[in-house]
């Protein structure tokens, strides 16, 4: 092909090349060196890679294994094609380009991916190649280096067991298998969250997810008062803070951990590798972040537990509106993350609307209650617990009303805890707070059938452009479907006019748990699938389907991805409630 027009590649797609030690398969192959990459995928046999069975003899341990093997092969491509392979459009358009590969890169928290499949036939790798030209013309001398050169030197690197090192496999395998298993004691043990002592919680800058140096972190030491002790079953025994259910609040001056320590509990519902400081931090697999989201979209959502007696009789029954504020937005976020089950809620005063979180004595008085709309977390947060069995951890630095309804308070000193319980009660008896009764209960939190627009089933999958952004591309403008079925007087919940006709975008930056742009890619195309499907659903049965199909089954036409990694289900019931295109449908509005 060398000298060839770039189209020549095409002859390599649906191919596959027996190279004796491993199988070479090209699933695609790029139009030309500007295109995204082609995908391929090297197959090593188990006569060749050798790896234990107890690599894979559990979900979490083939998981496990499936990220230190990427990690593995990122690291011998790195080392390989270091100063080799011609990147970008450096040099105008008759320069070299291509003739790299890549794989999905797993970061400190440890997902089940598509990059890598170890199962007992053997070990799958998918990669990214750049096929390599100068302009439309093929460099075949690079094309073989790349494949004929590096992978060849990668299979025998990171691909078979003998070449690895097991012991640090092995270590990554048993800390998420321990991770696992102590996630799995909190419920049993009354707990929401676990902090290991000895555990490192600041990051090493605010645009990384790496540890803080162990030299310049404070260890976290549970209070005596807190700690809690579990039997592991690979490191053994550990201790650390127990958070438990109920009303959890966490104090302190500004700059002393508060909110540092809430990323960590937030991030808990991953396992995390060795050495990323966080491995004995875990919180209950649903815990869920709610924060203000100014602007966001609702569609028929129940917001009357918040926010309810709006003027001119606007009905919060079945509530919507294409432009939200940042109570009614944290509102619906509450609600939402109820139905489909969550277990905890997190807040950090911070990122939370104030007139959301309190209403305090001198406002009451300047503001009748009979003439605001919005019942104050603080005044629904015990019947959460009490009523919904949800527990709540908040981040307060200035709101001293939750000392009357918090369980446990937690003081956070130069990222030290302390527990101030029995003096954060005193203080509340001796200076109560005017917390208001709500005149109603709080309610029931209704399943809603959720419809997908069929347009957004168009021939182009929505496109991750970060892990907070998806690219719609529907088959025709938004705002010429069919209205939905609104709540009564409630505003619709089409794209606004000022909004790209064509290309939407599905902001999902409020959501704070999504750790890999590979999640982002997958809720792209469970939305895109849920699109296709004629049936109606619930949002639970929506999310316990598509977290039951195998990540393959998320590519269409029965292709594969290495650049897939499992979201969690809240996440995607968050992404799908975000769509401005959404029609739900609940019993108050099939009434109206």
């Amino acid at each position: 092909m060398d000298g060839k027009q770039y189209g020549q590649y095409k002859l390599l797609a649906g191919r596959r090349f027996d190279f004796g030690g491993f199988t070479l398969a090209f699933d695609k192959v790029q139009s030309d060196a500007f295109a995204p990459p082609s995908r391929i995928r090297v197959l090593v046999d188990q006569d060749m890679a050798q790896f234990p069975h107890t690599c894979i003899s559990s979900k979490v341990r083939s998981v496990a294994s499936g990220h230190f093997l990427s990690q593995q092969v990122h690291r011998a491509l790195f080392r390989l094609q270091t100063d080799r392979a011609a990147h970008g459009r450096a040099g105008g358009w008759q320069s070299a380009k291509g003739g790299a590969l890549a794989i999905d890169f797993p970061g400190q928290e440890v997902l089940e991916r598509t990059s890598v499949l170890l199962s007992a036939a053997g070990v799958e790798a998918r990669l990214t190649a750049g096929l390599p030209a100068a302009g439309r013309t093929i460099l075949g001398d690079r094309a073989q280096r790349m494949l004929l050169d590096v992978l060849p030197q990668v299979v025998e690197q990171a691909m078979r067991f003998a070449s690895i090192d097991g012991q640090a496999m092995r270590s990554v395998i048993q800390s998420a298998e321990d991770q696992e298993y102590l996630r799995a004691q909190l419920a049993p043990s009354n707990l929401v969250a676990f902090i290991g002592d000895g555990a490192v919680l600041p990051r090493s800058s605010g645009v990384s997810n790496l540890p803080l140096a162990a030299e310049a972190a404070v260890l976290f030491k549970s209070p005596a008062s807190m700690r809690v002790s579990f039997e592991l079953p690979n490191r053994g025994r550990v201790t650390g803070m127990g958070i438990p259910r109920g009303v959890t609040l966490v104090c302190g001056g500004g700059f002393n951990g508060k909110s540092t320590l809430l990323q960590a509990i937030e991030r808990g519902v991953y396992n995390h590798v060795p050495g990323d400081g966080r491995e004995l931090v875990v919180a209950d697999a649903t815990a869920t972040k709610i924060k203000a989201e100014e602007g966001r979209s609702v569609c028929n959502t129940d917001i009357r537990a918040f926010i309810d007696n709006l003027p001119f009789g606007k009905d919060t029954r079945s509530f919507s509106t294409p432009d939200a504020s940042g109570s009614t937005s944290m509102a619906a976020s509450i609600q939402e993350a109820i139905e489909v089950n969550a277990s905890a809620l997190l807040f950090d005063e911070d990122t939370c609307a104030t007139n959301f979180l309190i209403r305090d004595r001198r406002m009451q008085q300047l503001v009748p209650q009979d003439r605001e709309p919005i019942t104050p977390l603080v005044s629904r947060v015990r019947e959460l617990w009490d009523e919904k069995g949800v527990s709540s951890i908040l981040v307060i630095g200035g709101c001293g009303d939750y000392l009357d309804v918090a369980d446990a308070v937690v003081a956070m000193h130069r990222y030290e805890p302390s527990d101030i319980t029995a003096r954060a009660k005193a203080i509340a008896r001796e200076m109560p707070a005017a917390i208001v009764k709500p005149a109603a209960a709080y309610g029931p939190v209704p399943a809603r059938t959720v419809v997908v627009p069929r347009e957004l089933a168009g021939d182009k999958l929505p496109k991750a452009q970060t892990r907070w952004a998806l690219s719609l591309f529907p088959s025709r403008s938004l705002g010429s479907l069919p209205a939905p079925a609104p709540g009564p007087q409630a505003a619709g919940p089409h794209e606004s006019a000022d909004e790209p006709e064509h290309h939407p975008e599905l902001d999902l930056s409020a959501l704070d748990q999504l750790v890999s742009i590979s999640q982002t890619r997958s809720i792209a195309r469970i939305i895109h699938a849920a699109a296709q499907d004629p049936r109606c659903m619930t949002m639970s049965e929506l999310l316990e389907e598509a977290g039951a199909r195998p990540l393959d089954e998320l590519c269409a036409n029965g292709g594969v991805a290495g650049d897939l990694a499992r979201p969690r289900g809240i996440e995607v019931a968050l992404a799908i409630n975000r769509l401005r295109c959404l029609d739900i449908r609940t019993e108050a509005a099939t009434a109206a």
